[in-house]
């Protein structure tokens, strides 16, 4: 028999992801992907190891 509790945390789980998913204003916006907010990271340097420096 499958357990309840399982059953409902991994349906629980997928569906908070897909509302923070759908919720975000990145897929409402058409155009370059690079005008995204992974631009702004990339120069930051957040990410990067020290030896990409």
């Amino acid at each position: 028999m499958i357990d309840s509790f399982a059953l409902l945390l991994s349906h629980g789980l997928m569906l908070v992801a897909a509302w923070r998913l759908f919720g975000r204003r990145e897929l409402d916006q058409e155009g370059d992907a690079a005008t995204g907010p992974m631009t702004s990271r990339a120069r930051s340097g957040i990410g990067r190891r020290r030896d990409d420096a």
